[in-house]
């Protein structure tokens, strides 16, 4: 019996593995239902908290609510939910210099705009909030700027004593203007310096300007300045422009060939004398009246017509000239501002007696600048003449 019950047994289909694997399919179906439950938004303690959303600023009061259309106003905006970082326009138009002094103050300057109301907008992440036409740009007066005034204007020489507005040949003088303005300060000033003819060389007030190698003299060479002044003021809608006055100034400068004209001068004047053509009066037609010697040349003049007859001579075409103003020339202290040394000969019959002279020498003729030209002032002959082939006289005055 007992043997019968073990070979029951043991053919018997065997229970156990099913009863062992029932707790595990118990787990994984509570591991699955977890899983699905937090695939399905249930609570767990790692999900993060929610965080609040930021609200939109707001614009409650600007102030001072109207400015120039220039810009430039300091405003004070007040409202809500301002932060760093904030932005502020004004009619569309960005403003500057933007602080932010706490959640409902902040501080902007103005821009430029047209006349009218604008909204002002802060934005702050993304966010804005707006005070419709919280400012109003008003439009200045239109500026009254006062133009330059040109006072006056000068020239110099390196040369010492040379008066204003001369210039020799290829002479290089200084050009200084005189120029006020009651808004502008000069350095801010534009000089524009212009000639008929030679050159400029630097700006500002003060510049150079070189005559030109060759010209007919004398002449006059006009220099044009024109003073620029570059202001700001407002067009019809009351924004910036910017607007200038253009003011001219002419200065005439006398040019001359000095050391030429000078010699021109001194050899006809010798020539006339020599040829005994014209009057006294003619011969002496361009001495200054203001020097002595004119009067005392119309003396020696009238002598010598009425007591000689001039039957050759030579006058030297191209004498030495010094031009020196206010300057002495080499005999008899005579003063002028050029003197020149012209190389004479006579040859002439006494008229009383028939003798024949042979006069020999350097005839002094000075000359003074007067009135903006070269006036001849006095003759001095310096030499030896003989008499019938008799040499009488070492010095000679005509």
């Amino acid at each position: 019996m007992y043997g019968s019950m073990i070979s029951l047994a043991s053919n018997m289909p065997s229970r156990s593995p099913r009863i062992a694997t029932r707790p595990a399919r118990t787990a994984a179906l509570a591991a699955w239902a977890l899983f699905a439950l937090a695939s399905c938004g249930g609570d767990s303690p790692n999900e993060p908290t929610p965080q609040p959303q930021p609200q939109s600023p707001t614009v409650s009061a600007v102030a001072p609510a109207s400015g120039t259309t220039l810009g430039g106003t300091t405003v004070t905006v007040t409202g809500t939910n301002f932060a760093a970082g904030a932005t502020v326009t004004i009619g569309g138009a960005a403003a500057t210099d933007v602080a932010v002094s706490g959640a409902t103050s902040l501080t902007a300057r103005t821009p430029q705009h047209a006349s009218g109301p604008g909204d002002v907008v802060v934005t702050v992440a993304g966010r804005t909030g707006a005070l419709p036409n919280g400012f109003r740009f008003e439009a200045p007066s239109a500026s009254t700027n006062q133009p330059p005034t040109i006072s006056g204007i000068s020239s110099r020489s390196s040369r010492p004593n040379v008066p204003n507005r001369f210039a020799d040949l290829d002479e290089t003088i200084t050009v200084t203007a005189t120029v006020t303005d009651p808004e502008t300060s000069i350095d801010q000033l534009r000089f524009e310096w212009s000639a008929e003819s030679g050159t400029f060389a630097g700006t500002g007030r003060e510049v150079t300007w070189r005559a030109p190698a060759q010209a007919t003299t004398p002449s006059t060479v006009r220099l044009t300045l024109t003073v620029v002044e570059t202001y700001q003021t407002v067009n019809s809608q009351g924004l910036p422009v910017a607007a200038e006055h253009r003011v001219p100034g002419t200065f005439d400068v006398r040019l001359h060939a000095s050391a030429k004209e000078v010699r021109d001068l001194a050899v006809e004047f010798l020539v006339d004398f020599s040829q005994q053509r014209l009057s006294p009066e003619q011969v002496v037609r361009n001495f200054s009246d203001t020097c002595r010697g004119k009067g005392e040349e119309l003396n020696d003049v009238r002598d010598h017509q009425e007591d000689f007859t001039v039957t050759g001579y030579n006058v030297e075409p191209n004498p030495p000239v010094e031009v020196a103003f206010g300057g002495v020339c080499r005999e008899r202290g005579r003063t002028g501002d050029a003197c020149s040394y012209v190389n004479v000969r006579w040859e002439s019959i006494e008229k009383t007696n028939g003798r024949r002279w042979v006069t020999m020498g350097v005839d002094q003729v000075n000359a003074i600048y007067e009135n903006s030209r070269w006036r001849l002032c006095d003759s001095d002959f310096f030499g030896t003449a003989t008499i019938n082939g008799q040499r009488t006289l070492r010095r000679y005055k005509k």
